[in-house]
């Protein structure tokens, strides 16, 4: 099996994650482009550069994995802020038709994303009027979409006015200008799902809300799709940087003529019906888009099958690091750490636990760790440790918004049950546990809160003390890893080899281990 991607960006989660799971099958190559040709943050990548990557693979692929944010755009955050003509965006979607003409049994598999409306001020990824006025933005778009769907209180109806009096028109034009373009986007590409040049479309949400723009660009892709009655290879749901994982997955099984059948395991049944964190839909109907999108069927209660362990929340969904180290997101301010009650009454980690490694030890297990966002339980992981878990299982996933990690981890299932390099499968593993659990819940925000500072470095800004920021982060996830790590492993933590930050700040690092 051969196979070229083109990534979202360069992101371990959107570039590395991919190498990984294709490492753990001898039988698949997977070519990607050098990281240094498609831009960095803001900076597009070199559109030139990525159409000869592609020309110069095609004729040896089985299948193409393509970011269209990339493609069109030159990567995610280009995507937010650029000012091309829709007359060269749809030149670039037209090459993608040419490519399948020329190459017609190539299967081609495309991630599309409708542009996220941050409910918070900072240009960091987005324009740089979002710094001033991001909130406002957001607050036009969820009120405006609420007034016309359910209507507004009186006092909502000031609200909205006091938004819109705070952004100034020349900004708001460019926001919708952008955003008509990437949806008119998007509806070419479900023409292309239904011309039968893209074999599968997903189009991720990033950042949802109940109402907003997002919510609004979804009814016109839903009428798109239902239009053209292509439901079942066009998957509109929660997540982003996930996406290559889940078209990896896809085209692997299908490339292999494979179907794949699993099963659940909860920690609180309950969270089915949860919307979690920066979703807009109940954790279920994300979870069976999701594994339609990469080719699994979820079988209910069928003890034979591979499963996806799912540690969900209580009646609410908590931050990791308000929880680990008491940093509230809203005020930026730090306060006492607390866990909801419900995270206990809703829940028992320790029976969870021991299930788990029953499982494990029969079947291959993944373990999801969604109960907060942000980063994974060290809670579940101490239970999972004494009950024998984590030797047994083989993989797990716990970073940023639920469907990151739902999507991963239903990724690395398929490729530890298929996979016949247990090497790779391993280290995939213990890498997951040290970047998802171990620095984002625990090691993380005191080192971008305490130690930096101490040494005059920012979140954003530590490039000329960067060992000694790494050496600093590597020492305290040891130091995590024997604290809450005692049973296995044969006790000693993976031997971390490398830690490398490619966007230059301390969210999205990139860990390997030995």
């Amino acid at each position: 099996m051969n196979m070229i991607c083109v990534p979202l960006d360069i992101r371990p989660y959107n570039y590395d994650f991919l190498i990984s799971l294709a490492l753990m099958d001898s039988k698949l190559s997977l070519k990607m482009p050098a990281k240094d040709i498609l831009g960095y943050k803001k900076q597009p990548a070199s559109h030139q550069a990525v159409d000869e990557f592609i020309n110069s693979h095609c004729a040896d692929a089985d299948a193409l994995i393509i970011s269209l944010d990339m493609y069109l755009y030159g990567g995610l955050f280009p995507a937010r802020i650029h000012q091309m003509e829709l007359s060269e965006l749809t030149a670039r979607m037209n090459k993608i038709k040419s490519l399948k003409e020329r190459y017609p049994s190539l299967k081609i598999y495309a991630s599309s994303l409708v542009l996220r409306t941050p409910k918070y001020n900072s240009s960091e990824e987005e324009p740089d009027y979002y710094a001033r006025i991001g909130h406002s933005i957001f607050q036009v778009g969820y009120l405006s979409d609420k007034e016309k769907r359910v209507g507004l209180s009186e006092d909502e109806k000031v609200e909205l006015r006091a938004h819109h009096s705070a952004i100034d028109s020349a900004s708001f034009d460019d926001w919708l200008s952008r955003r008509s373009k990437n949806l008119l986007l998007i509806e070419k590409a479900i023409e292309l799902v239904d011309e039968k040049i893209l074999e599968q479309l997903i189009i991720p949400l990033d950042d949802t809300a109940e109402f907003g723009f997002t919510m609004q660009d979804q009814v016109r892709i839903y009428e798109k799709v239902s239009l053209l009655g292509v439901q079942e290879r066009v998957f509109v749901h929660p997540g982003t940087d996930e996406s290559g994982c889940t078209l990896l997955t896809k085209a692997y099984l299908s490339l292999k003529e494979q179907d794949f059948l699993a099963t659940t395991f909860y920690s609180n049944e309950l969270f089915k019906h949860f919307i979690p964190n920066y979703e807009d839909r109940p954790f279920v109907h994300s979870l069976r888009s999701h594994a339609a999108a990469s080719g699994l069927t979820l079988v209910d209660n069928d003890v034979s099958l591979p499963v996806l362990a799912i540690n969900g929340c209580g009646e609410i969904m908590q931050e990791a690091f308000d929880i680990s180290y008491g940093y509230n997101l809203q005020t930026g301010a730090r306060k006492p750490t607390y866990k909801n009650i419900t995270y206990y009454t809703h829940r028992d980690l320790g029976s969870y636990a021991k299930h788990i490694a029953a499982r494990a030890a029969r079947v291959p297990v993944v373990v999801i760790d969604v109960a907060m966002s942000n980063g994974g339980e060290t809670e579940l992981v101490r239970a999972l440790d004494k009950a024998g878990a984590l030797d047994v299982i083989k993989g797990y996933a716990g970073w940023n918004t639920t469907c990151n990690s739902l999507g991963t981890g239903i990724a690395h299932l398929v490729f530890s049950t298929l996979g016949d390099n247990a090497d790779a499968i391993e280290r995939f593993y213990k890498e997951r546990l040290i970047s998802d659990w171990a620095y984002q819940t625990e090691v993380r925000f005191p080192v971008q809160f305490e130690y930096l500072p101490s040494i005059g470095l920012s979140y954003s800004s530590f490039a000329e003390k960067e060992s000694s920021v790494f050496d600093k982060i590597k020492t305290e996830i040891e130091n995590t890893w024997q604290e809450n790590i005692k049973h296995s492993f044969n006790g000693c933590c993976p031997a971390i080899t490398s830690i490398s930050a490619p966007f230059q700040r301390m969210s999205g690092l990139h860990f390997t281990v030995a």
